[in-house]
């Protein structure tokens, strides 16, 4: 009896350790569910323009194990969770890059990471002056990047106490070439 109850012991343990600390690419962290909402077409229509389906599944392993690498569901997966969680849809844009190096834009969307979305897509090709987006060129450029989730409609700067993503001596993700 006292074996029987080690190994259904282990067993549970086991069971236990495996469903807690697996990862799931479709959990979602805090922030990122609180700043969830449905999109609409037209944001769908203008994130797409902007993804890379090879680009993300090389970027997010967790995603294509667990998806495949069938553009459409990527796509899916980027609009419904990867947005919020501040995924990346391509390697030339990268939401708090592009937040965190143009302070005009975050008294006007503050912790809207769609409105950068929109902005960047629509204004593009116009407003050509703008920093290139990507963790490589901040870093290049000695800048210190925070979340999206960071700033406040209405403030320019990151709210008070926030803790950067990348700084010149932190820079997780960035292959220094």
């Amino acid at each position: 009896m006292k074996r029987f109850v080690k190994v259904l012991s282990l067993m549970l343990a086991t069971f236990m350790a495996v469903t807690v600390f697996s990862v799931n690419s479709c959990a979602m962290s805090a922030a990122g569910e609180a700043h969830r909402r449905q999109l609409t077409t037209d944001e769908i229509k203008t994130i797409y323009t902007i993804f890379n389906a090879k680009e993300y599944a090389k970027m997010y392993p967790d995603v294509k194990n667990e998806l495949g690498e069938d553009e459409m569901t990527l796509f899916n997966h980027f609009v419904t969770f990867g947005i919020w969680e501040q995924r990346q849809p391509s390697v030339a844009f990268n939401v708090d890059v592009y937040a965190s190096r143009n302070p005009d834009l975050q008294p006007l969307y503050g912790d809207d990471i769609v409105g950068y979305y929109i902005h960047y897509v629509t204004t593009r090709k116009t407003e050509g002056w703008r920093p290139i987006p990507t963790k490589t060129n901040a870093l290049w450029y000695n800048c210190t990047i925070y979340s999206v989730y960071d700033f406040v409609k209405g403030q320019t700067g990151p709210k008070a106490g926030a803790i950067p993503v990348q700084t010149l001596n932190y820079h997780p993700g960035v292959e220094l070439q």
